[in-house]
């Protein structure tokens, strides 16, 4: 248990180089709320860990030879459902956010942030809340061609302008400048399970996939 007696989330990594495996570990045991149960460098080597002791959540690598993140990632959702996945990976290009977003990623974080990113999405996604690092984020929201970023067909119009209250479009606003729940909690002067709750409400009243999607569809249709 960690000094504030509460269960420790426990994370496995896995990426086909041993010394950033190494690396992150290490970096990730530092941490009082975590716990490396596993590390591994293949996916088939992942499987057979974690059939013996599954972790709540793994980091994944999207670029491995053989057998690719893609195909980890459709692995796990199959054979391990209440397994939570992080993409850890340096791939910025939104194909392959949305394509892991899609299959079942919780959570997206480029290697290109530092360990107090990386512990913040570990933090939401092991709290159930779906992640992006700030810049794939922006790659999200930039991408509006119908070819990369098909609509989900919903519109608002009219009256359903007024869809989210003050509040919730100020809070949705926060959101897409990548702001946290924590972050956004002090800044309005509210708590963060107040700003949790917002977010769920705006999800549910847009009828989107998560709040990425919410913050999609909100600035398609002018509602922030």
């Amino acid at each position: 248990m960690n000094p504030d007696n509460l269960p420790l989330i426990r994370v496995a990594i896995i990426d086909d180089q041993q010394m950033f495996l190494d690396g992150i570990s290490s970096l990730l045991s530092a941490c009082r709320e975590l716990e490396v149960t596993a590390t591994a460098l293949s996916g088939d080597q992942a499987l057979e860990l974690f059939r013996q002791d599954c972790p709540h959540i793994a980091l994944l690598d999207l670029s491995m030879p053989g057998r690719d993140g893609m195909e980890v990632l459709a692995d796990f959702g199959e054979q391990l459902p209440d397994l939570k996945v992080i993409m850890l990976t340096v791939h910025d290009d939104f194909p392959s956010i949305q394509e892991c977003m899609n299959r079942g990623a919780m959570g997206y974080v480029l290697k290109i942030y530092g360990k107090d990113e990386l512990l913040h999405a570990i933090q939401e996604v092991a709290g159930g809340r779906r992640y992006l690092d700030p810049k794939a984020l922006g790659i999200v929201l930039e991408t509006k061609t119908p070819a990369s970023a098909p609509k989900t067909g919903k519109s608002f119009s009219g009256s359903n302008q007024n869809l989210l209250s003050a509040r919730e479009r100020e809070v949705l606003a926060l959101i897409s400048e990548g702001k946290t729940s924590e972050h956004i909690a002090d800044l309005l002067f509210l708590s963060t399970n107040t700003i949790d709750t917002h977010r769920k409400n705006i999800i549910s009243k847009l009828g989107a996939r998560n709040v990425t999607d919410a913050v999609r569809l909100a600035l398609q249709n002018g509602l922030i």
